[in-house]
């Protein structure tokens, strides 16, 4: 990082961090994979890294603040793999599950089309034998080849979009490349509508920061506006909306133990 790009970042941190330590309400919202967690090929393995749960349980006792999880993943999915931690309000499948802090759990549904079209999306891979590399969630199928050889990946890559460039016609799917894979997902709701739907719950003074780390991310550091922050984390800078950028694990950590400084009585 250039030195005029650190001092950069530095003064957009510091100036939202006093915002913070003064304003009654805040909200940190937080996606799952890539952020708070490195990638791992196993999915049910890829654990939080060192001392975020223990900073994340930090912040939840704070009277004036609060936390969201924001993922693709399925809302039970990332409750598992948050544990020992819990009472946290999860929205999974980008934002198509709602599971309250007390684990109720809220699923929308979708349009006949799209459900019909994920239906066939599904159907073909078992017919080229990939049901083992996929995963299916509300609202979307989702093709993984980050374990692939680069010559194996791309081959994944070009037969799904063969596949599935079809199915959108009728329907308000669309094709979303993440980091090892691609996703076959309804258009609406995305991540950017979960922070909306968290924003417009929650006192007007709210203020938000929004933690994510890949494409899916984009519509959810556009709905958090300049009222509140976005954060752009990954080891490596990619061109994103977000006006801060920080290299997980250590930058990350720094960050929530900015947050419990701002906002969690001593």
């Amino acid at each position: 990082m250039s030195d005029l790009l650190l001092e950069s970042q530095q003064k957009v941190l510091r100036a939202f961090f006093a915002r913070l330590a003064t304003t009654p309400h805040s909200r940190l919202l937080l996606d799952y994979d890539g952020t708070l967690a490195p990638f791992h090929s196993r999915r049910m393995e890829a654990r939080p890294y060192a001392g975020v749960t223990e900073r994340l349980a930090r912040i939840q006792q704070s009277p004036a603040s609060g936390i969201t999880l924001i993922s693709g993943r399925p809302a039970a999915e990332v409750a598992t793999l948050l544990k020992p931690l819990s009472g946290i309000e999860i929205r999974g499948a980008h934002g198509l599950e709602r599971r309250a802090p007390n684990g109720h759990m809220e699923r929308f549904s979708l349009a006949e089309a799209d459900d019909k079209a994920l239906q066939v999306a599904r159907s073909q891979l078992e017919d080229f034998g990939l049901v083992a590399t996929l995963e299916e969630k509300a609202g979307g199928i989702a093709l993984h080849w980050r374990q692939q050889s680069s010559s194996a990946a791309e081959q994944m890559r070009a037969l799904a979009i063969r596949l599935w460039t079809p199915l959108l016609a009728g329907t308000s799917l669309r094709l979303l490349p993440f980091d090892g894979g691609l996703e076959l997902r309804v258009t609406r709701p995305h991540k950017g509508d979960a922070v909306q739907a968290i924003r417009s719950s929650l006192p007007g003074e709210t203020l938000f920061a929004y933690l994510g780390d890949d494409a899916t991310d984009e519509d959810a550091f556009q709905a958090i506006g300049p009222a509140g922050l976005a954060v752009l984390v990954r080891a490596e800078h990619r061109a994103t909306a977000a006006p801060l950028w920080l290299r997980p694990p250590h930058e990350l950590l720094a960050f929530l133990d900015q947050w419990i400084a701002a906002t969690c009585p001593v």
